[in-house]
């Protein structure tokens, strides 16, 4: 066989590693070392530090599968976390393709982190689905309730990701308020992404009674935005002409910012207007989605949010663990991959 490599855990006897066996799993003898260097550091230091290496989503969900073995090698418990603090995954290539198997990480081996961070990376909007189980409420097994910080800047996030990150936080906070020890404040790092028109935004949001703020939190407030004014531009978005005599507008032209026209506003009637007071369009149809210019559509607004914090936090405890038994199954089975 192959060098190994002693692995040890808190209150466990050290046992041998294969790395031969490792290496099948991760796929290559390079990534095998990157796995135990990895582990070393997690418990030597207490956190996994893979800033700044480049992975690509490939090798992210090798070097996770790799410690999963790692773990499972140590005699630990299943779902009990892993004795790390901080994870951190920024200046990598992860995009959706591996967002879930990182979340998933972090959600049980790594549920004790108080600090995530994926800032400078490749995630976008179609990422947000994995990332907002990051704000929600961690598992029965994890020592803390709620993650602290959450670092995501330099990525690719738009308004309508940023929205979701930033409400979902607040819902889940928003639940202990009354609590004789109510959570702090969830620090969630959006700077640097693709957020359009930003200080707008969390206005709308404010208005929807989000307690989030970019200055330094009160008591009351649940989600702290440092530097959410600090935005990239958002991709070019073109808008439909608008002709004149049209039921559109006699002007023809594109108003200026803050004027409102008396067309209808083809993205709220597709439930996808996030531009808010901003909008230059009219928000009275038919719409079903999107910040409303009516207080009318405002409630209604309200309401279907109410109504759906549920189903945000539904199955998550269910995922983690189903998940986990998915990869007690096939985490061991080797790959076919050469060295």
């Amino acid at each position: 066989g192959g060098a190994s490599r002693r692995s040890t855990m808190p209150d466990d006897p050290p046992i041998e590693v294969d790395k031969d066996t490792l290496v099948k799993l991760c796929g290559s003898s390079s990534m095998a070392d990157r796995v135990m260097d990895a582990w070393e550091a997690i418990n030597d230091k207490g956190r996994l530090d893979l800033h700044d290496e480049g992975l690509s989503d490939a090798e992210i969900t090798n070097l996770i599968k790799g410690l999963h073995m790692m773990a499972r090698a140590s005699g630990k418990p299943r779902m009990q976390p892993l004795p790390i603090s901080e994870i951190n995954f920024s200046g990598n290539e992860m995009s959706k393709v591996s967002i879930d198997e990182a979340v998933q990480f972090a959600r049980t081996a790594g549920a004790d982190a108080t600090v995530i961070d994926f800032s400078n990376n490749r995630l976008d909007d179609d990422a947000v689905a994995e990332l907002a189980r990051l704000v929600k409420n961690y598992s029965s097994f994890a020592s803390q309730q709620l993650l602290a910080t959450l670092r995501l800047g330099g990525n690719d996030i738009s308004n309508a990701g940023a929205t979701k990150l930033i409400q979902y936080a607040h819902w889940e906070r928003d639940r202990y308020k009354n609590d004789k020890d109510p959570p702090r404040a969830m620090t969630l790092d959006l700077s640097d992404n693709r957020v359009d028109r930003p200080t707008d935004l969390l206005d709308e949001l404010n208005s929807k009674r989000i307690r989030a703020t970019t200055d330094e939190p009160k008591a009351d407030h649940t989600v702290h935005l440092p530097n959410f004014d600090d935005q990239r531009p958002a991709p070019s978005y073109k808008e439909p002409e608008r002709r004149s005599g049209s039921r559109y507008g006699s002007g023809g032209g594109r108003e200026r910012y803050g004027s409102v026209s008396s067309g209808e506003c083809w993205d709220f009637a597709q439930g996808r207007c996030y531009r808010g007071s901003a909008c230059r369009f009219s928000h009275a149809g038919g719409g079903s989605g999107g910040y409303s210019r009516s207080g009318r559509d405002d409630d209604r607004y309200d309401r279907r949010d109410e109504s759906r914090r549920g189903d945000y936090r539904r199955g998550d405890y269910d995922r983690d663990r189903d998940r986990e038994r998915d990869r007690d199954r096939d985490r061991d089975r080797p790959t076919n991959k050469p060295s």
